[in-house]
């Protein structure tokens, strides 16, 4: 059986070129205002340990960027949950009841939501060697409006409470 559509001979078809615009996003705390955008291209395009992008009276939203072989730090939150997404990138997260006994230890990658009870020791390892992307939601929230660590070390040479 023949086909009723033959390819054409000796036809050049020109694709389009592809367009790659950078993203032109604004890295701030947008504060207690309403916002709306694009949280996967806020979290991939990040380049910082930890930028807060949005402080609210009950609730706080921070994008980060661990490196290969960073973690976010056993840390325990006892008046609050958090909620951690990673966007790109894969690593573990262990959890527990105190800061010597993590039980609960579990594969991450792309589009994975942690939940984490308030009351619960907890870590988010990047063991891969490309950066992990994430980011979380604290409610309350946990840091000063406005903090921006570009480094790890930045981070926990800043005094804030756990």
């Amino acid at each position: 059986m023949a086909s009723c559509v033959q390819p054409a001979e000796n036809v050049t078809v020109e694709t389009p070129p592809v367009e790659t615009k950078s993203l032109d996003l604004e890295f701030r705390d947008f504060g207690n205002e309403p916002f709306v955008f694009n949280i996967e291209d806020y979290t991939k395009e990040n380049e910082t340990y930890r930028t807060v992008l949005w402080t609210g009276q009950n609730m706080q939203l921070t994008v980060m960027s661990l490196l290969p072989g960073e973690d976010i730090g056993l840390e325990m939150h006892a008046e609050h949950d958090q909620f951690i997404r990673v966007e790109e990138g894969e690593g573990m997260v262990m959890m527990g009841d105190a800061e010597d006994n993590l039980t609960f230890k579990e594969r991450v990658e792309d589009d994975f939501a942690i939940m984490i009870p308030a009351g619960k020791w907890h870590n988010v390892i990047n063991d891969s060697d490309k950066p992990m992307k994430v980011y979380s939601i604290y409610a309350p929230r946990e840091h000063k409006p406005n903090t921006v660590h570009k480094t790890r070390e930045e981070s926990l040479a800043d005094e804030h409470d756990h």
